[in-house]
């Protein structure tokens, strides 16, 4: 199980020092042998040079390595597992083990039993394989033949598997039980009538049974490895898939019931992502940058939340820390991602995993580079099927009868189609770089809402369209988020945009959320002065101005932040408390939240005098153009 699984990281570490202390303690018994066999003071002492033998030597590695990696777990391990959870204390895998060490004693003494029993073969190292002599022995050659063998005649088998039709094929996993079965069984047949007839009866009794035949070796093997095969993938393999896939499928369709009976409508506002104090930083060589610094906010269940703000501000890092995306050397310092009341900053990113793709999706800036480009368009989609609904699909698949791939792509071409996509099962086969713009974006949103996910964050869907087919998406978009009840973070720079896609929006400046409210009321009475100029600098269509209004200065570099409030060097109403304190989030009005010292209780008679005074200069200002 997932949450049982032995980390990498702590398996690493303790097989490399397992491996640290096998590796010294096998050269120190080869250095030790070898020593006495050299200079040995009785007669008897040459013998030790038998055990230095490779195959001798692998079979005491074996035997020590499981012991030494259990202690170094215990050592390394964070987490205690009990017996019953540990796959290395398992009865199963000890069983197992067990057999692996006894084959390896068997190997091990056999090829000991040659300089023992004084049989003569070509006494040349493993390293030395190809060389001359060796390749002239049939002994060390028998095992050579076999392996390229039976090294063919599974690559054969696999190339046959892939020209059946998917319907038909053989599942991967039956498959190899089945190669790798007949694999070593015919090479364990060929291993054992090659050690008991060339190298027993024939080298050490010189009896001599038949001939050792490259031709007889072909034969021999393809027939074991044929039957083998074939038997085992219907007598064994095949069965147990089908046990496995009736309890799987039974459990599917538990889940099914179980999840569709207990769905309830909500009825209200129903809070499904909360974000609180969400920072996030970036360590690089210049400094530390603070680009996402104590950002709050919330998305109730079928809403659409904008987030606007100027390009660097923090909008995609936001969107990219919510689903643990952010890579080094950004750290996420600090912070709450409650979605539907779990933290996922608390959850592992194992866990995590579950939740992108199936409950929240997020579609990229650059559809190109977003989707992978050697492989096929229908391959993308169902890959989302097979990771997050594999219960859908085997219910499904049972109940018309057909093989989940086949329900997969109907389910994808379906998909596209509700995209107006034209001649899907076309589309369906062809690769990114085959299509338009407007269709690979369209893809990629096919991808997101695949899952029908409860949250879709779109991190500037539209910015590598042109204007025609922006509308186009734009409009599909709240078509489908409406279809599909999906709530969506929408993020972009663009607040045309904004106002028809968003029943909300977040402004954002800095790294720093800076005011937060219904769509309207933000247009027609912004609060923030970051706000007002925002919307200041848009061009109105019928209203004619001589100069359009901007926002003075530059945006601050975030390695190095302004102190107190971070638009404090460009704004106008700027007063005592903004370049000190960092203005706390204030409810202007009913669920409608503004972050400046303006509409702070505490410096109500200075905000009085500092809005008093811009006025002032803006009455001149207009006077004087």
């Amino acid at each position: 199980r997932e949450e049982n699984r032995i980390s990498k990281r702590i398996h690493r570490l303790s097989s490399a020092e397992s491996s640290l202390i096998i590796f010294g303690i096998i050269f120190s018994i080869r250095l030790t042998l070898e020593y006495l066999s050299i200079y040995y003071i009785f007669e008897g002492f040459y013998l030790f040079r038998y055990l230095t033998t490779d195959a001798f030597l692998f079979a005491i590695m074996t035997t020590i390595y499981l012991p030494l990696h259990a202690i170094f777990l215990r050592k390394f391990e964070k987490y205690k597992l009990s017996d019953d959870e540990n796959v290395i204390q398992s009865e199963q895998f000890r069983k197992l083990y067990k057999k692996f060490i006894i084959l390896a004693w068997i190997v091990g003494i056999i090829f000991l039993s040659i300089p023992f029993l004084k049989i003569q073969v070509t006494t040349k190292k493993w390293m030395e394989l190809f060389n001359w002599d060796v390749i002239h022995d049939i002994f060390y050659l028998g095992f050579v033949w076999a392996i390229f063998v039976i090294g063919l005649a599974i690559i054969i088998t696999k190339i046959v598997n892939r020209t059946r039709s998917i319907e038909t094929r053989i599942p991967d996993v039956v498959l190899k039980q089945a190669m790798y079965t007949g694999g070593l069984i015919s090479f364990g047949i060929w291993s054992i009538q090659l050690v008991i007839v060339e190298l027993y009866l024939r080298r050490l009794f010189g009896i001599a049974l038949y001939i050792q035949d490259i031709r007889i070796l072909i034969l021999v093997v393809n027939v074991v490895y044929i039957t083998v095969f074939f038997i085992t993938l219907k007598k064994v393999f095949k069965p147990r898939a089908s046990e496995r896939s009736e309890l799987k499928l039974q459990e599917a369709f538990d889940i099914y019931e179980k999840k569709h009976g207990e769905e309830i409508k909500v009825v209200g506002n129903h809070i499904i992502l909360d974000v609180q104090d969400l920072t996030t930083y970036f360590y690089t060589e210049e400094g530390i940058v603070k680009a996402v610094e104590g950002v709050s906010f919330q998305i109730n269940e079928g809403e659409t939340l904008g987030l606007v703000g100027e390009t660097g501000c923090g909008k995609s890092v936001t969107a990219l820390s919510i689903l643990q995306l952010v890579r080094p050397p950004g750290i996420i310092e600090k912070g709450k991602v409650i979605f539907r009341g779990e933290d996922l900053l608390q959850k592992s990113k194992s866990i995590v995993l579950g939740y992108r793709g199936k409950d929240i999706a997020m579609i990229f800036q650059d559809p190109l580079n977003s989707l992978n480009p050697v492989f096929k368009i229908g391959a993308q989609i169902t890959e989302v099927y097979f990771l997050h609904m594999e219960n859908e699909l085997l219910v499904e698949s049972a109940k018309q009868n057909k093989s989940i791939f086949a329900v997969a792509r109907e389910w994808g071409e379906h998909l596209l189609r509700d995209l107006n996509i034209p001649f899907p099962d076309v589309i369906f086969d062809r690769y990114p770089h085959e299509l338009s713009g407007g269709m690979r974006q369209r893809v990629q949103i096919a991808m997101g809402l695949a899952c029908k996910p409860k949250l879709l964050i779109a991190d500037e869907p539209t910015t590598a369209l042109d204007v025609t087919i922006q509308n186009q998406i734009l409009k599909l978009m709240k078509e489908l988020k409406n279809k599909f009840n999906t709530s969506m973070l929408f993020i972009t720079h663009d607040l045309g945009i904004i106002s028809k896609m968003c029943d909300r929006v977040a402004v954002m400046y800095s790294g720093s959320i800076v005011e937060v409210g219904d769509i309207k009321k933000l247009f027609i009475t912004p609060y923030h002065p970051y706000t007002k100029g925002l919307i200041g600098s848009v061009p109105i269509v019928g209203k004619k101005r001589r100069r359009l209004e901007v926002i003075k200065g530059m945006v601050p570099n975030l390695i190095y932040p302004p102190s107190g409030c971070r638009f404090h060097p460009r704004c106008n109403y700027c007063f005592e408390p903004c370049d000190s304190k960092i203005p706390k989030s204030i409810e202007v009005e009913p669920d409608y939240f503004v972050a400046c010292h303006l509409y702070d209780p505490e410096y109500r008679e200075l905000a009085a005098i500092s809005i008093k005074k811009e006025k002032t200069i803006a009455n001149k200002t207009y006077f004087d153009n």
